[in-house]
């Protein structure tokens, strides 16, 4: 077995495989990703937590909206 041919350093296969792998970092390996993922959480968390951004209804009544324009 100490015989190279059996040695996993290389070989024919070798080209072939670098060709398949990607050649920049994938993305979640970026702190740019990770940064954007948290807000992005954040910002759901408080549209779900505030009901929609309405943290209370206006206190001046608004005209209702008619089913026809004039």
């Amino acid at each position: 077995m100490n015989d190279p041919q059996f040695q996993q350093h290389g070989g024919p296969h070798a080209a072939e495989n670098a060709a398949h792998r990607p050649r920049g970092r994938r993305i979640h390996h970026s702190p740019f990703f990770w940064v954007a993922a948290v807000f992005i959480l954040l910002a759901m968390g408080i549209y779900v937590a505030t009901n929609d951004l309405a943290f209370w209804p206006g206190k001046k009544a608004q005209a209702p909206v008619p089913a026809l324009a004039p």
